[in-house]
């Protein structure tokens, strides 16, 4: 009798443990409303050319490598996952979204057409729209749940912290076009100094000169499941060339003076033997 009580506590315990656990894992989150101009809403079109929009997550990396925007185009839209670059190795940053811009409106009442979304880029004030956002840890990678009441169609955008490197990492997000714009003056696809992975389905410039790298969810393999880019400065690798160019300089400088020195040292040489067989045949005379 006393080992299925003990048996029946240790289960309660466990129960215990497991749901506060769960809780611990879970929790609210409310985000703080972002400024609209700080925001690029671009009104991104597939490669089809028929004028067709389709889910896109695009993220802006500034020049401080601190922080990212993303800004994605939502069409028919219910849930987002969102997995902060910083905390994909389970920490637990208090507030891992920052600056949270809503515009869009209910799927039922609006059409996904490039029109609607030149429309929303332009409004003054954020939507007033029904949602509900939650953190928890999943496999040890903190996700943010963003639930809306009923599916939206338009621009959802926010700022997440990054790690503070030269270097982007983020789970692929559910979107058909995943798109990095890198900093103003900075590129990628030097093996020395970074590239991207996987490897990008298009890379362009766009009109402020942004270097701009684009991946098909659809094209990507099932084990794609991260994208990263290591970026540098556009004169990172000339001014690697030239520091390269005067170490060999250098070199060749060095072996040039050990080369003329070893020629002086074997003249000097030479002259110390006739010296020394010159004494030897004065000796032998006398």
């Amino acid at each position: 009798m006393r080992m299925k009580t003990k048996i029946v506590f240790m289960f309660l315990a466990l129960l215990v443990v497991l749901v506060l656990g769960c809780i611990d894992q879970k929790k609210d989150i409310v985000p703080n409303d972002g400024n609209i101009s700080n925001y690029e809403f671009e009104v991104f079109l597939n490669e089809s050319g028929n004028q067709t929009l389709a889910n896109t997550t695009t993220y802006y990396l500034l020049e401080n490598n601190t922080k990212v925007q993303v800004v994605h185009i939502a069409v028919n839209t219910s849930k987002l996952e969102i997995y902060p670059p910083e905390t994909l190795g389970g920490g637990r940053e208090e507030d891992p979204i920052q600056d949270f811009v809503l515009l869009a409106e209910p799927a039922n009442e609006t059409t996904a057409t490039p029109q609607t979304f030149e429309e929303l880029s332009r409004r003054n004030e954020t939507s007033d729209l029904n949602y509900n956002m939650t953190q928890e840890i999943s496999r040890n990678m903190k996700v943010v749940n963003l639930e809306f009441e009923e599916p939206v169609t338009g621009f959802i955008a926010y700022t997440l912290k990054t790690p503070g490197t030269r270097g982007f990492a983020v789970l692929k997000p559910d979107s058909e076009f995943i798109r990095v714009v890198l900093p103003e003056g900075y590129v990628t696809g030097n093996r020395v100094f970074g590239i991207a992975r996987p490897e990008p389905a298009n890379v362009t410039f766009d009109e402020k000169g942004r270097q701009t790298l684009l991946w098909i969810s659809s094209k990507m393999g099932e084990r794609e499941e991260a994208i990263q880019v290591k970026y540098y400065t556009k004169s990172a690798p000339l001014y690697f060339s030239i520091a390269i160019i005067a170490l060999l300089c250098g070199v060749a400088l060095v072996l040039l003076n050990y080369a003329k020195s070893k020629k002086e040292l074997e003249s000097v040489r030479g002259i110390f033997e006739l010296e020394k067989e010159y004494y030897q045949r004065q000796r032998r005379r006398k």
